[in-house]
């Protein structure tokens, strides 16, 4: 595949050429052929620098290509601290940071583990208490219940953003979700939540949920703390 061979080859000029070239149709299979085929084949440094020179070329039509990064999720072979990603970041800053936030939103749902979503958070200085909450009361998994446990520890003080979260999680309407629901209640002192939890959680047992991500997980999962 030539568009495959400009990459393989560094070759971002030609690559930009034969991009300008085509029709418009030819345009938009090759934005799908991208993002499905040809980015999810390449390591981790080879995607970062790819997807800068097509935000570079067209920054609306690539944006989405950041989904490539799937697979390297799952192979957890995704890193946001090396420098093909920071000058992504720091091109976006520059030349587009409302793309940024949106990049994170498309992100995380692909991500597989708290560590890659706490990485996506600091490359794209994802920060806000609010946007964080907003972004992760979307997703079902433990990884982002324990990113999102973290984030309104920080934002504790902040009481009408733990009620506005709990809600939100209660709204699921699943067994892990209501578990996630009962610990914050219990946690941050939520005595308006007055939904009544299968998942009873002591006092004593908070410091213990705090610990690490496996304490959390156990008790995320409707089982007794290990103490």
């Amino acid at each position: 595949m030539i568009i495959e061979s400009y990459i393989r080859n560094r070759d971002w000029n030609g690559l930009s050429h034969h991009l300008n070239a085509v029709s418009n149709a030819e345009f938009r299979r090759l934005q799908t052929v991208m993002r499905e085929t040809v980015m999810p084949r390449l390591a981790n440094a080879e995607f970062w620098e790819t997807y800068l020179h097509l935000l570079m070329f067209r920054r609306q039509a690539f944006l989405p290509c950041v989904l490539a990064a799937e697979g390297l999720a799952k192979t957890d072979t995704l890193d946001f601290d090396c420098q093909e990603a920071h000058e992504v970041a720091a091109w976006l800053q520059a030349n587009s940071p409302e793309s940024m936030p949106k990049i994170v939103r498309m992100m995380v749902p692909v991500l597989t583990n708290a560590q890659q979503i706490e990485g996506l958070f600091r490359l794209f200085a994802f920060h806000d208490e609010r946007e964080c909450v907003a972004v992760l009361v979307r997703e079902s998994t433990p990884h982002a219940y324990y990113v999102l446990f973290n984030v309104l520890r920080r934002a504790a003080d902040n009481h009408q953003l733990l009620v506005a979260a709990c809600l939100a999680i209660m709204k699921k309407n699943d067994d892990m979700s209501f578990n996630m629901a009962s610990l914050l209640r219990s946690y941050f002192d939520l005595n308006e939540i007055k939904s009544t939890f299968s998942l009873q959680i002591e006092p004593y047992e908070l410091s213990y949920i705090e610990q690490s991500y496996d304490n959390f997980l156990h008790v995320l999962k409707g089982k007794r703390p290990r103490i």
